[in-house]
């Protein structure tokens, strides 16, 4: 990933439960939990397979006629994709010895995942895989005839059609649909397993709202403005998909994989955290909120999965966030309902403005200091030439839903900022409020700050770097609200400019009264 996409950021949060948004989904161990009610069966060329009685340590065989214990249910376990599969007959779990044997369940040694055999769409191996080496085990016939015919057991996976079992065509896409989500997070992990081809990719647009913010109730008898610190977090989750609910985080070096084919856009990686000081007017008896969303675009193309020189594919659609696109990269929505959100009953946007498609202002810059463009931002530089801060322009969403990009420019300590793609010399409908970064990297005990105070708190001056950031926060939130949201600056070119000013403002005021960022 080129490090110049990645934007600066870090990480505070607003009081009540900071949500974290987009993380990748990565399963996690849990207790086992019961599958699907109807039975598989598994056939090779050999027989079917089966448990020879309903006992502890009774074996598994491979019988042509099928007159044992054949029907089998899976157990899901937290790791994506992976299960104990038990005997319908006895309720125990296919242990993997040499030969096989059926235990009790719950044990290491019964974990196993589905690998599809490409080109015969029902047919898998049931597999182990030694982490360690990277080997994997598929179960086999041991060879030879036994008492209860050809017994079973794992042997290095090698194509062969006594590992190639055939499940009941109602239990192919569950099967599927399981060896993607093990294989997926393989991937993630580790990158020389897998390969991507891309077909087609969308336009970029927006994707569903996420909340970013603690909700606040307004129940005093008229409306009131509340600043809300609004968080979101690095990584981004974009899922595999195939037709069933099959979604598992995707890694960095995955998306990367993913963001070279692409031929229009370029994809966009937050490494860090950014923090935001939004304004919103609540209503008497209403809630109050801000949503976040990124945009991104769904890429087409194939999977090609390969362990042990035994490749299979899938087609697959990805959706990855960008940057560089009419649609911006990400956006912030401040919400406001008589119902909580969560109950099925959404909150009305902001209500859209007139804003000027150039507005121009003089920033308040801190003793010393000044300001230098960055990207389509403005950096706050000290006197000995470390950052500041950051601060990077909003977004404008006009009343037909088009999002157009903002950009700044700057001639000494004068601002100037332009919302492309409009035609006039206004646009009607809403921006978001700038976001900004402090210093030059992310501080040190940051994720400490889920507990920090309200912003309509007082904030002490700093004795940590954590406590600095939670107090420049503070006096850059609510300068936003002074500088714009709360109508200081008026007409088309205030509305546009004012929370921009008010950013700069708060940074200025907070260099005098956060002290230093230890």
């Amino acid at each position: 990933m080129n490090k110049n996409l990645k934007r600066a950021a870090k990480l505070l949060t607003a009081p009540a439960a900071a949500l974290t948004l987009l993380l990748p989904v990565l399963a996690a161990t849990a207790t086992p939990a019961a599958a699907a009610t109807d039975a598989y069966t598994f056939t090779n060329t050999d027989g079917t397979l089966n448990a020879t009685g309903n006992g502890d340590g009774n074996q598994i065989s491979v019988t042509p006629d099928g007159t044992n214990y054949t029907n089998w249910r899976l157990i899901r376990l937290g790791a994506p994709g992976t299960f104990n599969l038990a005997n319908t007959s006895s309720g125990k779990c296919v242990y993997a010895s040499q030969p096989a044997v059926q235990q009790s369940c719950g044990k290491e040694g019964e974990q196993w995942h589905f690998r599809p055999v490409d080109g015969r769409p029902n047919s898998f191996g049931i597999v182990r895989r030694d982490d360690s080496s990277g080997t994997e085990y598929c179960m086999d016939n041991r060879g030879g005839l036994h008492l209860w015919g050809i017994l079973a057991q794992p042997n290095v996976c090698d194509g062969s059609a006594s590992q190639q079992w055939t499940v009941p065509a109602s239990k192919a896409a569950e099967a599927r649909a399981l060896a993607l989500d093990y294989y997926a997070d393989l991937c993630a992990k580790r990158t020389s397993t897998c390969s991507w081809t891309q077909r087609s990719e969308g336009q970029p647009e927006v994707l569903p709202r996420q909340p970013a913010s603690s909700v606040w109730y307004n129940d005093t008898g008229g409306t009131m403005k509340q600043v809300f610190t609004t968080i979101y977090h690095s990584g981004w989750a974009q899922s595999f998909s195939v037709g069933l609910s099959s979604s598992v985080g995707v890694s960095a070096p995955v998306q990367a994989m993913i963001s070279n084919q692409l031929t229009a856009t370029q994809t966009y990686q937050s490494d860090e955290t950014t923090v935001n000081g939004i304004a919103v007017d609540v209503p008497a008896g209403n809630y109050g909120w801000v949503d976040f969303a990124a945009v991104g675009k769904k890429v087409t193309g194939t999977w090609t999965f390969d362990t042990d020189n035994q490749p299979w594919t899938t087609d697959a659609t990805v959706t990855v966030p960008v940057v560089n696109s009419a649609a911006g990269s990400t956006m912030y929505v401040a919400r406001t309902s008589p119902q909580a959100p969560g109950s099925g009953t959404g909150g009305a946007d902001v209500t859209p403005a007139a804003l000027a498609r150039t507005a121009t202002g003089t920033m308040d810059v801190p003793a010393g200091a000044r300001l230098a463009a960055h990207k389509n931002g403005v950096r706050v530089v000290g006197a000995d030439g470390a950052t500041i801060a950051t601060v990077e322009p909003g977004t404008v969403t006009d009343t037909g839903g088009t999002a157009h990009r903002v950009v700044l420019t700057v001639a000494g300590n004068t601002v100037t900022q332009t919302v492309e793609g409009v035609t006039g010399d206004t646009v009607t409908g809403t921006i978001t409020p700038p976001t900004f970064s402090l210093g030059g990297g992310t501080p040190t005990g940051i994720a400490a700050a889920s507990a920090s105070a309200p912003a309509s708190a007082s904030a002490p001056a700093s004795e940590s770097g954590d406590e600095h950031d939670k107090c420049m926060a503070k006096k850059i939130g609510t300068s936003i609200v002074v500088g714009g949201a709360m109508g200081a600056l008026t007409g088309p070119e205030g509305v546009a400019i004012g929370m921009l000013t008010g950013a700069f403002k708060g940074i200025a005021k907070g260099v005098l009264e956060c002290g230093p960022n230890t």
